[in-house]
This record gives C-alpha cells, structure tokens and sequence, in this order.
C-alpha cells in the first residue's frame, strides 16, 4: 500500500494532516508539521466509495467508476485489479493473499480471504503447503494447495483412485496419497484425508475403523493439487497437526516414486480460525549429570521456542537471570548472546546491538517445576544454515554443566551433546602371584585387541577389525616379586572425574563405528625374560610384533577352524611347534627360552553402556595372572580443537638409593595419544586374514641421551622433556609413561636397579575437563608429584606437567 497524503507547500509552506480510522472503534488523530519547500504541489484525492464483496470475499463492482478497477457487474476476482482510491488519497491494490492478515487500519472492514504456507526446511519432493480460509467467516471451508517441485512428481503422488480396461473389463485400484491430521497426544484423534487426482475422501479413524465424514474434489494445475474441506473447524479443533504420506498408488512405480513422508521430521501445525499453518518439530535434551534443569526446543520454518524446566523454584531463582550464547559459526567463540529475565529476551549481537525481543512466560506447574519459555522470532534469517552450537549461564550456573550443546534444525530439529564418543579399553591393573623366576622376575606385557563382526555366529565366516597391539614398558621390562602389581596403582584413579587413570590404553574406536561389531576380543600375555635379547633390551618392538603375530594366526587359525586361541599362545610358552608360527628368530630375539607368567583373553560386547566405566577383572587360564580392564565411553568436546595439548615430563627427583656412595641414575619416558597402521607381521599361515595392524604413535626418549648417566645419591634433575605436543588437542586420550633405573656394573641390562615407574591415561572426557560459564572451550591445566619404588628398593619421584588450554 501506499499514501499519498494531500499537500500543500510553498517557501514556508505548513502542511495538515487529518485522518479517520474505524475498526471496532473510532481513532481521530491531527497533525501539524511546518517543512520548508522548494516547489508547490496540490492533489486531490477521489470520493471514498462503496464496496461490496462476495461470499470468497471478492469486490463486487456496481456503476462505471474505472476507479474501482472492474466495470460495473463484474467480480475483481481474487481480490486483484488496477486499484481504488479511499479517502486521504490512500491507493489500494488487491494481491491474491498469501501471508496471514491480522489488522488492517483501514476506513474499512476487510472481508477478503487469509491464508499462510509452510515448508519442511530442506526437505523434498514438495516445495510447500499453503492455506486459504474466508476471513467473514474463518474456518468454515479452507482450501489446501500442496504444491511439489515439478509436475510429473504432481502426477506420480496424486494418481487415480481406478482404471477399468475398456477391452478386459478389468478394474485396478491404487493406493492415495494420504493426509494424517491428528491433535498431538499419543492417544488423541486421528483423521486421514485420502486424495486421488480427481477426488478426496476424509475420514475420522476410530477403533472401529474409518469412519467417512465427506468427499470432494481435487484440482491438479501443473505442480499444484487443490482441495477444499467444508466445516473444517466443527471437525477438526483449533489447533490441528498434519502429516502428509505419499504415495504413487501400486508397486509397480515404487522404484521411480519411493514411498515417502512430507515433512519427513516433525509436522505442519494448522491454527485453520486465522488462516495459519507452520512447521513444526521439537526436541528436548536432559542429563542425569544436571537432574535440576532440562530443556524442550520447537522449531518452526522462522523460529525458535525455548523452554527451561528448573526443578523447583530454588533453581530458578538460583539460574536467573540467565544468558544465552550462540557459536552459530563453529568458530569456538560467541557470535550471539541472548539476555533472559523474567519478563523479557533480547538477543544481542557482540557489539550489544539488538536484534530480536519478545517476552518470557514464566509458569509454575502443579509437579512444583518452574518453566521459563521464549521465542527467537527469525532466528533463522540471521543463522540460514540452521545450525549451532549453543549453552546457557547465569551467575556461576552453567547448563550443560560440563558440554555443549548442538542445536540442527536443517532437518527437523536435534538437540545432543556438542561431542565426539569414543570406546576406550584400558589395561588399567596387572597382578602377577608367582613371576616365573627363583628371584625377582623380569616381566613384559603384551596386549592387543581387535572388533569381530559376523551375520551367524558359528557359520566362522567373520570379518575383521584392525588389531590394535601395545606392550609395557615402552623399554626393558618391570622386576616382580611374587604376589605383587605390575602397573603404578592409585586407588583413586579409576574414573574420568579423576585427573588420570591408572595403566595404559589398549584400544580406541569411534563408539558409533565400534557398535558395527558384534565383539571386541582383548588379550594380555606376559613373561619373565631371564636372558634378553638384544632387541628385547633396547625397545618393545618386538612385543609388538609378536601382538600382532599371535592375532592374526589366531585369527587365521584358531579362530577360524574352532580352536581355543589359548592353544596358540600355549604352543608360544612350551616351545611346541613355536617356530612354525614365528621362524628361527623367536628364540634368538629372546635371548633365552622365555618363562610364561600367563595369559588371559576376554571380550567386550560394544553395545553395551560404557558412560560410567566399567572395571572388568580377567584371571588367565592358570590363575596366575590377574588383569583388570577399564572400559568407558569417553565423550570428547569437539570445542578442544580450539585448544593446544601439551605434556612434559618437567622433573626428576631420586629420592632413595640402592648402594653406598653415589650413584648413576637413567630414565625412559613415553607418550602417545593415538594409534597408527603398520604392516602385519610376517606369519606363515597361508589362512590368516588380511586386517591392518595399529600401534602407538609415541614418542620416547631416554635421559640423559645415549648411555650417558646422572651421578649422585639423592639427585633432582629437570629434564623439561616435552613428550606431546598437538595443536588441536581433541583426541580422547593421552598416555605417560616413566620408568627409572640406577646403573650397577657389569652386563648391560639385567643388573640395574629399579627406580619406580609410572604409567597412566588422561582421559579427555567432558567430564575431566574444566569448563567456564562464558566459554565454549574447556580446560586443563595441572602439574602433579608422582612417587614410586622398585622392587630392589630405590624410589623417585616424577612431575607431569599436563596443560589443554587455547594459546591465547
């Protein structure tokens, strides 16, 4: 609309301005504004006239007046037409209506049709659904108009009800696209409009069947099919739901026109007294780690609903006033805030300009619950990828907690954890009752894992995962008395809400990836090497090696044709037909015949609920060995790319030493925070499976370098070793090794001491992380003292220093 308001201007020209406006009441208003002109202008505006309107609310015109925008007789249909001058020289043109139409200040009451559409945001076949009702009487009838996205999906999905064959006499049926309206609960009434291309039937679903309630007829204008149901708001009620099932009517099209649902998430609402439909779909997302507050999303085509349920009054008071923030980028940082109140929201960018306002209801329910709900009306307009990452914080209150959450509505509408999961299998404890040796034992652990998948159990016909393999220590071996642990043990260190767990990781997969399979098998052998090879002594490769040897003949062999894979590890320990397997080079990289401390295996169901850890206690087949595996669904905030992972091995301090005088002291130190693919060991198994090898990507150092030594009695040294480093520090893990050793003469090896040794796993769980009410990147940042003894009786003590945090 425009207005042209009458003028009259000069030099020091004063124009008036009077208006009269009548709906339900009468409003006068006066005006007077002094302008300065530079030339005169004067128009008159046309007589008012008088209009009158058809029963679909079009202009009925009488007499000649081309003003009018028809001649005298006819009907300006859909309300268009050239235009018509109303009083105060307001020009006025009809334009078929497809927004709702709520107040017209005009000198007239509108009688024309009101109507609205709606789409499913990316969705398809269908572009989208418009509504038509009368506005002199709203509801009564309402035109439907679905409109798909060409013409030939139109005529796929609308077919006929039945085609006879003129020749045969033959009559087939087809099947209809069908309507669902329904009035949202679970056990509310159901309607179903059944439309075929030149016809509907609507029905009420009852449980006695369908229950018919009227037909009519169906209009197909290339991608458009109209239909119009009479007596819409004395069948259905205010506020209707609908769905709509397409169907191209036999199977034998099916391939082409595949069944399918539009909105495929979520529904169109019909409010049908105003002339209203929307998109509609909801998501909510609660977490027994935060049982006080919970939250419940809708989505529309334009808009976003939020409702907080605080557990009682307490928390809401304790909350309030709460802010939103909005990463709508992935960028880590805050692109929007929102201001919440009791009363109001405002939606700020980050210069503090307002961008969106609408009020809060705040209501108290009989259960005692407090609910907080507002709109972000066109959120959508300033976010069109629909999609964001988004927490909520009031004064130190934080929800979630420890995460954030990912908001989608790209289709339908999501709410989850902003996090990536993980299955993550660690060696966490080992106790051996009898080492193997008349003395102390020199022991080294080996373990590997690998996922199985199959269709039919006992059909052997299984397919394999990658075989993941780690041995401990990274260097030499762990001296043991009898009935002793082998890994540092702290009895704390059992959980992520700890700073550390105790052992060393054996596997990590993707969660959703490890649930493709039906079993992961975990292994750990071990043995008291008396006389070590050389390769023994300078590093753990061969361990490693052997892992993957004994898993993939396990699985080529004993796996496959039904045998115990503790046969294959038995032939290993007794010598028996060893070098079939493993060749010649066994027993020299051994150095000596090895004695078997023990072996154990075990699986572990993926689909399982890890979310809280479970320790699992394996005993090996002789009862001599006891291992206990820790098992947990680590949950890794996807934000932590943001942040730089640090790790070093700051300071050493020998506190207590074997021998009189001084002494010469070494350590080793080892990191990893994941795994990478290497070659499968040579095993002459023509059966054996082709899989792929995985072993750590570590880093590992000896200090001092070469064989150089500390001397002294009780030394400190500060090797400032950096161990790890990552410039995006979202992995799930991250593994410290230490062991430390005073040199005695004689044979290289075998004759030094002990000095302690650590071994343990961060795990970068959302929930071992610190988190910050007005940040979306989590922290940690710690130095920790950890002291431990050798068998012989020296101790150290080590400092880790661990630190995820952005640089700046």
């Amino acid at each position: 609309m425009e207005s042209s308001p009458a003028e009259t201007g000069s030099e020091t020209g004063t124009e008036t301005r009077t208006s009269t406006e009548t709906s339900t009441g009468t409003v006068t208003q006066t005006e007077t504004q002094t302008e300065t002109q530079t030339e005169t202008a004067t128009e008159t505006p046309a007589p008012n006239e008088s209009l009158s309107y058809d029963e679909d609310g079009n202009v009925v015109c009488e007499g000649n007046d081309p003003d009018l925008g028809c001649e005298a007789g006819e009907t300006n249909e859909n309300g268009t037409g050239p235009g018509f001058t109303l009083t105060g020289g307001i020009n006025v043109t009809l334009q078929p209506v497809i927004t709702p139409v709520y107040l017209l200040n005009l000198n007239f009451t509108y009688a024309g049709p009101i109507g609205s559409q709606a789409s499913e945001p990316n969705g398809e076949v269908i572009k989208r659904v418009s509504v038509i009702t009368s506005s002199t009487n709203p509801g009564k009838s309402v035109t439907f108009t679905i409109t798909f996205e060409n013409e030939s999906l139109a005529n796929a999905y609308i077919s006929l009800k039945e085609f006879k064959n003129v020749f045969t006499g033959e009559v087939y049926t087809y099947r209809p696209t069908v309507i669902e309206f329904t009035e949202g609960d679970e056990f509310g009434r159901r309607w179903e409009l059944h439309l075929y291309r030149y016809g509907f039937e609507l029905y009420e679903v009852t449980g006695d069947g369908l229950v018919s309630l009227q037909n009519g007829s169906v209009g197909v204008d290339g991608a458009d099919v109209s239909f119009t149901v009479e007596n819409f708001s004395g069948i259905f009620p205010e506020r209707v739901f609908m769905r709509i099932r397409l169907d191209c009517g036999s199977s034998a099209c099916e391939e082409r026109f595949p069944r399918r649902t539009y909105p495929s998430t979520g529904n169109f609402v019909i409010e049908a007294m105003r002339g209203w439909i929307d998109y509609h779909t909801s998501a909510s997302y609660g977490s027994p780690d935060d049982p006080k507050l919970s939250l419940y999303v809708t989505a529309t085509e334009d808009d976003l609903t939020f409702k907080l349920s605080f557990r009682d009054e307490n928390e809401f008071k304790r909350a309030m006033p709460m802010r939103l923030y909005i990463d709508a980028t992935d960028g880590g940082g805050i692109d929007w805030w929102g201001l919440i109140t009791s009363d109001n929201f405002t939606l700020y960018d980050m210069s503090d300009n307002v961008y969106r306002e609408s009020e809060v209801r705040v209501t108290k329910t009989s259960a005692g619950e407090v609910e907080v709900e507002f709109t972000v009306e066109n959120i959508f307009s300033i976010i069109p990828w629909r999609e964001f990452r988004f927490w909520f914080a009031g004064y130190y209150y934080r929800f979630p907690a420890k995460n954030n959450l990912w908001l989608d509505a790209t289709h339908g509408v999501k709410v989850e954890e902003d996090v990536d999961k993980y299955l993550v299998v660690v060696v966490e404890d080992v106790y051996v009752r009898e080492n193997g040796d008349s003395r102390e034992g020199e022991i080294q652990l080996v373990s590997w894992a690998f996922p199985v998948y199959w269709e039919h159990e006992n059909d052997w016909n299984w397919t394999y995962g990658p075989i993941y393999a780690v041995s401990y220590p990274g260097r030499r071996w762990v001296e043991a008395k009898d009935n002793s642990r082998l890994l540092y043990h702290d009895e704390r260190a059992i959980s992520v809400e700890h700073l550390y767990v105790n052992g060393y990781p054996i596997f990590v997969m993707p969660l959703d990836e490890a649930r493709e399979y039906k079993k992961i098998y975990v292994h750990t052998a071990g043995w008291d090497v008396d006389d070590p090879g050389e390769y023994i002594t300078l590093g753990a490769g061969f361990l490693v090696d052997l892992a993957l040897g004994l898993a993939t003949g396990e699985i080529g062999t004993a796996m496959k044709y039904g045998y115990s894979g503790a046969m294959l590890i038995n032939q290993l320990f007794t010598g028996e037909s060893a070098s079939d397997f493993f060749g010649s080079r066994l027993m020299e990289a051994f150095g000596s015949k090895p004695d078997p401390v023990g072996y154990n295996a075990f699986t572990i169901d993926p689909r399982d609920d890890y979310r809280y850890g479970k320790l699992i206690e394996v005993w090996d087949f002789g009862k001599n060995l006891r291992v206990t595996y820790l098992v947990y669904e680590v949950d890794v905030p996807r934000t932590l790319r943001y942040d730089t992972l640090k790790a070093y091995l700051t300071t050493v301090s020998f506190t207590k030493d074997t021998e009189i005088g001084d002494d010469e002291y070494y350590l080793y130190a080892r990191a990893f925070t994941h795994f990478e693919p290497v070659e499968i060991a040579d095993v002459p198994d023509i059966t054996a499976e082709e899989t792929t090898g995985m072993v750590p990507a570590e880093a590992s150092y000896r200090y001092p370098a070469g064989r150089r030594v500390v001397s002294g009695n009780k030394v400190t040294v500060r090797p400032n070793l950096l161990l790890i480093e990552h410039t995006m520090a979202n992995v799930p893990f991250i593994y410290l090794e230490y062991n430390a050793w005073e040199e005695d003469a004689g044979k290289w090896g075998n004759d030094d001491d002990p000095m302690g040794q650590v071994a343990i796993t961060v795990l970068l769980d959302n929930d071992a992380l610190r988190w910050d009410e007005i940040s979306a990147v989590p922290k940690m940042v710690w130095s920790l003292e950890f002291q431990s003894c050798g068998v012989s009786g020296g101790c150290s003590k080590a400092w880790f220093w661990v630190r995820v945090k952005g640089e700046n």
